[in-house]
């Protein structure tokens, strides 16, 4: 995936679900938990995370694996997953190159993962991964940002506030504040994030590469999928120029 990840939420995922609650993105999971149960199991979660998605699934009684490359946000998932009393396959594996040996009625994606692919490369070699796993009529769905221009074109030299949340250690209010720095060329966004806790600020910076709509759209179809509806937001509303998200519900082409 070519993407380098140092960043505090990501290192400890007690802060990634303290900052998510935050700033209220979890406004997917009944969206991906209707779409589990239409599909049906088993289904794998690519990119999970601490299991945000996952475990609700799992909740409803469906079998599923979660796959997710940093041991640090999965380990605070098997820990809510145990907490929650529901069983669950998690996988430590980069989700550009993994095999199972096993398919699935339903891969998804969510948080808008698939931002963190920098280039085609590994975009592509998702996808290939993603075809081998899923059975015959199975589907495969997805969140990306929608680009927003006024954040692309932002000064890079200001910070803008990002998230405040509880610190899981009990030192207080973090403060999280953003600048951003876009490359036309690449189409990567360079996001500085600054985590201040108490007296102290920890700076990061993450990587995101930027997406536009006609584009996806053609990576979809020419890596061998059926786009079978595109949404601008998690109520299924079609997707439009002022969507804040492409939302993704795909089949391989037969």
């Amino acid at each position: 995936m070519n993407n380098k990840i140092n960043v505090l939420e990501y290192l400890d995922g007690r802060h990634y679900d303290k900052k998510t609650e935050s700033r209220k993105r979890f406004e997917g999971v009944p969206f991906y938990l209707k779409s589990a149960i239409e599909y049906g199991e088993p289904i794998l979660e690519l990119a999970c995370g601490t299991g945000r998605v996952t475990i609700p699934i799992a909740k409803e009684g469906l079998s599923i694996a979660g796959l997710d490359l940093l041991n640090t946000m999965l380990k605070e998932a098997k820990r809510k997953s145990k907490e929650a009393g529901v069983k669950i396959d998690w996988v430590e594996a980069n989700m550009t190159d993994f095999y199972l040996n096993k398919e699935f009625n339903l891969v998804i994606m969510s948080g808008c993962a698939f931002n963190w692919f920098l280039e085609l490369e590994s975009v592509e070699k998702c996808l290939s991964c993603v075809k081998k796993h899923l059975k015959p009529k199975a589907g495969f769905i997805f969140d990306a940002f929608n680009p927003d221009l006024n954040i692309l074109i932002r000064d890079p030299s200001k910070a803008y506030p990002n998230a405040e949340y509880q610190d899981p250690d009990g030192r207080g209010l973090v403060i999280v504040s953003e600048s951003t720095r876009y490359d036309k060329t690449t189409q990567i966004i360079k996001v500085r994030l600054s985590y201040s806790i108490a007296d102290k600020t920890i700076n990061n910076e993450l990587r995101l590469r930027i997406f536009f709509p006609q584009e996806l759209d053609a990576i979809l179809k020419y890596n061998g999928f059926k786009i079978n509806a595109k949404y601008g937001d998690f109520d299924q509303t079609p997707f439009t120029s002022d969507s804040r998200r492409q939302i993704f519900s795909c089949q391989v082409k037969i």
